[in-house]
């Protein structure tokens, strides 16, 4: 058994007994054989962060991003979930075989611990696939109302309305990336080719109105679902879900640490850096979404990187790749932006880095918690350090972010998974230490 003494959670000091599970918590000190003793000395520890939306394109794109690369970033960023999305992988998961495939190929690269998306796309699907998918332990279903990939194409509006049908009252969870696509179209055919290659016309081209619209046909489709919104960039957005929520329906939604620090007028500075789809929006967006993040569910990532010289160093904006790598600099961004500030709580730090999606998802209280019992996952911030973001630092194969110069008024410290010690101020975890997740209640 190990211990972690004098850590700060919710400003106070405490004690943790563990070994592979939290067995002890207490603000007195433990007495007993320790295999090792951790002084934090006063360092804020978190629960592993969860982070549910990533892009490890394992098997599949991999010249983008790889499950050990993607994984590695995690652990250096205090994250010790992350819950892969099914359609930038090769095959898309989509079928049992196609999970199984995915896990045979990742299960000896994973630093962190991971669940897996379910998907289903507009070339159809059959009813008992997802239903063994779904007992398979999938967290949820992916789906998009627009899709630039040929292997994970669009639902229409129609399609959506029978799958809403056929799972009418099932527990199963169906998760958007929520653009109307008429709208795209009708907004992008207002400029040249030409045209298009300047930065400044890309958000007109991939208007707010896209997303609003999305939502609400999702949200008129649904009968009893339950749906998950995936990185919301609009008030519009959140406030048809609220809405939602107070009619009854099951619904949420997440946003993103890009949507609540940038605007469009950030991309002539940063350019590929910021360029994500949906893309970042306005101000007025932007500071709602930050002073609302109550009415989020938690936060995501959508970490989606790629290799800068070959994906994203172009002078043409509408060659650049559209993806951000985000994991490793998702809980030092949420730390030192609303908790050093005070804009949120703990309380609230925990349910939108970790808590929230291990609820929505079926992990918790495995994950995401510092309940006796649970995983003995920490992430341990010092928040005395100033921390300059580097790009040479992240361990993604994206070695560029957003945040590239930004001052952080904390550092990551250490990462434990389950127990032992994976980040160290460097990388110190074993590829292949991280395990297979599935939803509680999934029966294989």
């Amino acid at each position: 058994m190990k211990l972690i003494m004098n850590a700060k959670v919710d400003e106070k000091l405490v004690y943790i007994a563990f070994s592979d599970k939290i067995e002890q918590v207490s603000i007195a000190p433990i007495q007993g054989d320790f295999e090792q003793v951790f002084d934090m000395e006063g360092k804020l520890l978190l629960p592993g962060g969860v982070d549910p939306h990533v892009h490890f394109n394992q098997p599949g794109f991999t010249q983008r991003e790889d499950f050990a690369t993607g994984s590695a970033a995690a652990a250096a960023g205090g994250v010790t979930t992350v819950i892969d999305m099914p359609c930038t992988s090769l095959p898309p998961v989509t079928s049992v075989a196609n999970f199984q495939n995915k896990h045979q190929i990742i299960g000896e690269n994973a630093y962190v611990d991971y669940a897996f998306w379910g998907g289903i796309t507009g070339d159809g699907y059959d009813k008992t696939t997802v239903e063994k998918l779904w007992e398979y332990g999938v967290v949820g279903f992916k789906l998009y109302t627009i899709s630039g990939m040929d292997t994970f194409k669009a639902v229409s509006y129609e399609q959506l309305a029978g799958i809403f049908s056929d799972f009418e009252g099932s527990d199963k969870l169906f998760a958007f990336h929520s653009e109307d696509a008429q709208t795209i179209a009708d907004a992008s055919s207002r400029f040249t080719p030409e045209e298009l290659k300047n930065w400044k016309n890309y958000v007109p081209s991939r208007p707010a109105k896209a997303e609003t619209v999305a939502v609400s046909k999702i949200i008129e489709a649904m009968q009893n679902n339950r749906v998950h919104i995936v990185h919301i960039s609009t008030q519009d957005a959140v406030e048809k879900i609220k809405a939602a929520k107070n009619q009854g329906k099951d619904i949420s939604g997440e946003s993103c640490p890009h949507y609540l620090q940038f605007s469009q007028d950030d991309y002539e500075q940063l350019l590929g850096r910021l360029k994500t789809a949906p893309s970042v929006k306005d101000k007025a967006d932007r500071d709602y979404l930050r002073n609302n993040l109550q009415d989020l569910d938690f936060l995501a990532t959508d970490h989606a990187g790629c290799v800068w010289e070959t994906e994203k160093e172009f002078a043409d904006f509408s060659k650049i790749y559209c993806g951000i790598p985000g994991t490793q600099t998702f809980l030092n961004y949420v730390v030192d932006e609303f908790y050093l500030t005070g804009k949120i709580s703990y309380q609230e730090l925990v349910r939108l880095t970790s808590k929230g999606a291990a609820e929505r998802y079926g992990l918790y209280p495995q994950k995401g918690s510092l309940e006796v019992g649970t995983d003995a996952d920490f992430a341990v911030f010092d928040t005395e350090q100033i921390y300059l973001m580097n790009e040479k630092d992240l361990l993604s194969k994206g070695k560029y972010s957003p945040f590239v110069g930004r001052e952080f008024k904390c550092k990551l410290r250490q990462t434990f998974l389950r127990g032992q010690l994976v980040y160290d101020e460097k990388l110190v975890g074993e590829k292949g230490a991280g395990r297979l997740l599935k939803r509680e209640g999934s029966k294989s």
